[in-house]
């Protein structure tokens, strides 16, 4: 009941906070640009300029330029405008023929998210028939796969972690009794998933590398991307935890900070006020992880929680409980947060429906639960089962939200 009243306390200060919270756009948006869209040019302007939400990075934009062929007209790189850095301009060919022309310009937004811009403008005369650019747009699939098995190992397993610790005083098996030899294997796919992350996403920046300016010390070009340091951090602490014959401590430390560097690589890093959105999101985090940590630790020894261990039973039981509910009210006020709620609903568009499918995963996770817990405390009774269909619904919900957080929502 304490830690109910506590947590209750919390819920509503938070709730104050958000009072005066306003919504404020999460990925770098193009605000002016000379010339205007669809603008038709008497002269040749002599350069392209582009105004956005955000200040940018000079290493991180790139503009092309195609003409009503598809075919790309070389242009030198692009400049920051000297005194305003959200502004970039770029030379045009002074040879420039008439007709119609597509600019697509690609910055990294605050939250490290890539952005891009079109803008079609004609010169002289509107040309009959505008071909497709022959650029081609970076898959973001792999980068979402991707992400999404990677950090539902860490997520999962991190859980598993903290709750095989607390298991221990009820007499239940450790961590490395739970998975004994898969341990390392978790380990080995974790950091083959997040070194494959980095080159995935650096493939899918405009302009520069990342792993150049790794290379280089290129603090000014790493700093631009949130995900590209979560990942860096994330590699160390995997590291750290690999380091043999430490106390426990050290272990249970290096694997919070794993679980909660996660919340530090997304949309948070674009609202107002920063320290809020990085909590909600910590939380968010890390009941997720707590809740199907418990629920994998429940399946690997359900034969041994249930024979007669109330104890752990009601521990259990208020555990998940807890989870579910800072994870589900984290969930709701990070979406007040970061998303004006009537201009989601006016248009709607993918990242509406992927968090329609997280909600229905969630209360489907918490369906299963209820009947599952009722059969615990009555008739004494795990069913596995219903255990495996939670954890599958937990999964999927953690492929939604990952794929939302690669998306520009409604703000």
């Amino acid at each position: 009941m304490k830690s109910t009243k506590i947590l209750v306390r919390i819920i509503c200060f938070l709730l104050i906070l958000m009072g005066g919270i306003g919504n404020v756009q999460a990925h770098a948006g193009l605000v002016d640009s000379s010339p205007k869209e669809g603008e038709l040019l008497h002269h040749n302007p002599g350069q392209l300029s582009f105004a956005f939400t955000e200040v940018l990075e000079a290493d991180l934009v790139e503009i092309h330029l195609y003409d009503w062929n598809g075919e790309e007209v070389k242009l030198e790189r692009p400049k920051l405008q000297p005194g305003d850095a959200s502004r970039v301009h770029v030379s045009l060919p002074p040879d420039l023929a008439e007709g119609t022309y597509t600019a697509i310009v690609s910055v990294v937004s605050e939250d490290g998210h890539p952005v891009e811009e079109r803008l079609i403008f004609s010169l002289g005369q509107k040309s009959a028939h505008v071909a497709e650019p022959s650029q081609k747009q970076a898959d973001p699939t792999y980068l979402i796969l991707l992400r999404f098995l990677t950090q539902s190992i860490l997520l999962v397993g991190g859980g598993l972690y903290l709750v095989a610790c607390l298991a221990q005083r009820y007499g239940l098996p450790s961590f490395a009794q739970s998975l004994g030899r898969g341990r390392p294997i978790g380990w080995l796919l974790m950091f083959i998933g997040l070194t494959s992350l980095w080159f995935v996403y650096d493939a899918s920046l405009p302009a520069a590398s990342l792993t150049t300016a790794l290379w280089q010390g290129n603090v000014s070009v790493l700093s631009q991307s949130p995900f590209a340091i979560m990942l860096l951090v994330s590699a160390l602490l995997l590291l750290l935890l690999g380091v043999p014959g430490m106390i426990t401590g050290w272990y249970v430390a290096v694997w919070l900070l794993l679980i909660v560097t996660q919340a530090f690589g997304g949309h948070a890093w674009g609202l107002s006020p920063l320290w809020l959105a990085l909590l909600l999101r910590v939380l968010h985090v890390l009941s997720i992880a707590l809740w199907l940590g418990a629920l994998a630790y429940l399946l690997l020894h359900r034969s041994q929680a249930q024979r007669g261990n109330e104890a752990f039973k009601h521990f259990f039981l208020r555990l998940v409980a807890m989870a579910a509910l800072v994870s589900l009210l984290t969930g709701i006020l990070m979406l007040w947060v970061q998303t004006d709620l009537a201009k989601m609903l006016e248009s709607w568009m993918i990242w509406n429906d992927l968090l329609v499918v997280k909600l229905v995963l969630v209360l489907l996770m918490l369906i299963v639960a209820y009947r599952q817990r009722n059969g615990w405390l009555g008739k004494h009774v795990l069913n596995e089962k219903r255990l495996r269909w939670e954890v599958v619904f937990g999964i999927l919900a953690i492929f939604a939200g990952l794929w939302m957080s690669q998306m520009p929502y409604p703000g």
